[in-house]
């Protein structure tokens, strides 16, 4: 995520090392790494010389992660932005176990491999509105509860039968009529809204509406003010981390193609729904096309925002470091990964 304007340097105190390796990459790129996301200099040098550069930004408050992350690629944009979407999908069968894509309208046969395990359905039947482990927003938590036949011996299966119809309505009503539908986590004491998660992720994310104004009211005001040149894809993925618990997500992605400038592709991922952690989410890709001499090259730069109740048990009870550099790390691997896979076909 950057800014399509020149930079204005101030720091004339630069090393001559430093501002010769600086004025490599793209205005728009080093401005918003050096005076948004705060990244010191070196950090430049090593971006040029082929690392991967990351850090844990302050969030707008203690519920907060933000992590930005950059690389250079030796690979054309095209190929940078294919592959981070084979990435998105990929089901490596240890931290991704299932994905799938939502049709318009969405059917069940969507989530045909979407389920949470026996130990998380069998929590279900104690769950209350305040207290449950689980999250199953609104009103769906009773409705599932007197739904089931607990004394049953196929209990999960019937569970995730409904729990996927669940699903597959909820993401039709998105598809209808956007962020009014968008759920309200009543796990714990306090309900949390996550429309309003969304729009202070937005609030907090004020260089988005800057660089990419369509692309924000796209996904801000979806379906209603579609984007020029923005294509819509809706998933869910179930991950599992170490030391965590499995989180089912369901996002809407938008691959953003500006066509005011054919220069750079953006790929932004808002977390419509998590099973665990989560109180809202916003990833921001943005890759932008440069030359190296003659040789195509791609700058990846990667935003990410998370909400989660990271002090008081959210997050599996990670205190707030642990999981900003949890985050740093998994932004660090994916972007790290997407490099040497381009650049050892090349």
């Amino acid at each position: 995520m950057s800014c399509r304007h020149r930079i204005l340097l101030s720091a004339l105190g630069l090393a001559v090392l430093h501002a010769s390796l600086i004025a490599a990459t793209p205005d728009d790129i080093s401005q918003y790494l050096l005076q948004v996301a705060k990244f010191a200099p070196a950090d430049i040098t090593s971006l040029e010389k082929g690392a991967v550069i990351a850090r844990i930004m302050p969030g707008s408050s203690d519920s907060e992660v933000m992590v930005v992350a950059a690389v250079k690629i030796r690979a054309s944009r095209d190929q940078a932005v294919n592959y981070y979407g084979q990435m998105i999908s990929y089901v490596d069968g240890k931290v991704t176990t299932a994905f799938g894509r939502f049709s318009n309208p969405p059917s069940v046969a969507d989530v045909g491999a979407l389920s949470f395990d026996a130990s998380e359905v069998a929590h279900l039947k104690s769950c209350e509105p305040g207290d449950c482990d689980l999250r199953v927003g609104g009103t769906a938590l009773a409705a599932l509860k007197g739904s089931v036949n607990w004394n049953a011996a196929n209990t999960e299966a019937q569970a995730n039968a409904l729990i996927r119809e669940a699903i597959v309505t909820y993401v039709g009503a998105y598809m209808k009529r956007g962020d009014d539908v968008l759920v309200t986590y009543n796990d714990r004491s306090k309900p949390v809204r996550l429309k309003g998660e969304w729009l202070g992720i937005l609030a907090a994310s004020p260089y988005f509406a800057q660089y990419a104004t369509p692309l924000r009211d796209h996904l801000s005001m979806y379906p209603r003010r579609p984007a020029p040149g923005a294509r819509d894809i809706l998933y869910w993925v179930n991950e599992k981390y170490t030391g965590l618990k499995p989180v089912v997500s369901v996002v809407h992605a938008v691959i953003y193609q500006d066509p005011t400038k054919p220069d750079r592709t953006i790929v932004a991922q808002k977390q419509l729904y998590a099973s665990h952690y989560y109180d809202g989410s916003l990833a921001i890709v943005s890759a932008n096309a440069a030359l190296d001499g003659s040789t195509p090259v791609t700058y990846l730069v990667y935003a990410n925002r998370s909400r989660g109740d990271l002090l008081k048990g959210g997050f599996g009870g990670l205190k707030r470091k642990i999981a900003g550099d949890q985050a740093k790390t998994a932004a660090e691997q994916t972007l790290g990964t997407i490099k040497t896979v381009l650049e050892q076909s090349q």
